[in-house]
């Protein structure tokens, strides 16, 4: 009986400890399930590069000449030649107005300058007579005066008639209303039969004609940025530019800068440029808006992805690893953008710092993380001038 009981008891021992180790187990697992788990983390180091510093602006194109057409004379139209959008050339007719008027006006000038011609060699004839008999005292030299006179009056005449003729067929030139430049033309804003009035401030508007060969483009920038220590504008000169437009990957047409503004205005304390482009394929309109870039020097730059780069209320930071490999947040001074990709970096990190490329969104400070080294490869803006 005694044995008998020994035995139940190291029955009941053993199965207490095996029911201890099986908790103790099941706490261990469970401990372990529920600890957070470093998460593996990429990043890169920030790439330090010889850049082309190129200055940038927004703009808009617009023609490099712009009439409005408009009638020196008036009268009813009597054709139109031209269609809407065409390109005419300089000198080209456009509008007829109806010569008949003007035609005969025209003639009614040449009959008074044959009058005034016949008229002056009359009275021209009657002095040149007077004035041989004079000697004789045949004639009076008051007559012979008056005589005079009379030929200078008609000669005055004439003159006045000479100018009324040179002024009808003027007149009858300027019904045919020419193209006073070369470029496109707009709609005829008169229809024939229309009677247009001419000659004056008012007169009717008949269509427009712009000059977009070659082409201007017009910029604004601020006297910081024009005339700044890093500024790239050199007065007087043929500055080389490019511009391209709004969808539009790459700049691909050239230019080159030919005139700013000579004062500041006040009211935007920003300066006017104007850069000048062909344009033969006549693809750029006036109107366009368009992004023109200057040419600036080669400099040394930190560059990151913009993609890394978040906010923190009104700051730029980024997100680093630390000696501990946990995340810490730094703030960032940032550049221009260079090659639509990358942001040049001007102040708060170094070719050394680890700046984490993924898991953005998941990332917090102070977190424990397992960084992976990813590499960072710059692509280098391919840019370049023509004419350089």
């Amino acid at each position: 009986m005694r044995k008998r009981r020994n035995l139940k008891l190291l029955m009941l021992v053993s199965l207490s400890a095996i029911t201890m180790t099986f908790i103790v187990a099941c706490s261990d697992s469970k401990a372990a399930e529920t600890a957070p788990m470093a998460m593996a983390t990429p990043f890169i180091q920030p790439s330090k590069e010889q850049i082309t510093d190129w200055d940038e602006y927004i703009g808009r194109f617009e023609a490099s000449e712009r009439v409005e057409v408009r009638s020196r004379v008036n009268g009813y139209v009597q054709s139109v030649n031209f269609k809407d959008g065409d390109i005419v050339k300089k000198g080209q007719v456009l509008f007829i107005i109806d010569q008949r008027p003007y035609y005969t006006a025209l003639k009614q000038a040449e009959a008074e300058k044959l009058q005034a011609e016949a008229d002056l060699q009359r009275t021209r004839s009657d002095y040149d007579r007077i004035a041989s008999v004079q000697d004789s005292r045949a004639v009076s030299s008051e007559e012979v005066e008056q005589r005079k006179q009379i030929a200078k009056s008609a000669e005055a005449r004439l003159m006045a008639a000479e100018a009324r003729l040179e002024q009808a067929r003027l007149d009858l030139s300027y019904t045919e209303i020419k193209a006073p430049i070369s470029g496109k033309i707009s709609e005829d804003y008169v229809d024939p039969g229309n009677y247009i009035s001419g000659g004056s401030a008012n007169a009717s508007l008949l269509t427009t004609i712009l000059t977009v060969d070659p082409i201007y483009f017009y910029f604004e920038a601020s006297e910081s940025e024009f005339f700044g220590a890093d500024s790239n504008v050199e007065q007087d000169a043929k500055m080389p530019v490019m511009v391209k437009l709004n969808n539009e990957a790459r700049f691909s047409r050239e230019g080159y800068m030919d005139f700013v503004d000579n004062e500041i205005h006040q009211a935007t304390g920003t300066i006017r440029g104007r850069a000048v482009f062909e344009n033969d394929d006549l693809k750029l309109e006036s109107g366009m808006f368009g992004r023109l870039r200057l040419l600036g020097a080669q400099t040394d730059a930190i560059l990151i992805p913009e993609e890394v780069i978040s906010t923190s209320q009104s700051q730029k930071i980024v997100y680093t690893i630390g000696a501990d490999s946990t995340v810490q947040v730094k703030p960032v001074q940032l550049g221009k953008l260079y090659n639509e990709k990358y942001r040049v970096v001007t102040g708060g990190l170094t070719t050394q710092d680890k700046i984490i490329s993924g898991n953005l969104l998941k990332v917090r400070p102070g977190m424990k993380i397992i960084p992976e080294q990813k590499a960072f490869t710059v692509q280098r803006d391919t840019t370049k001038l023509a004419s350089l």
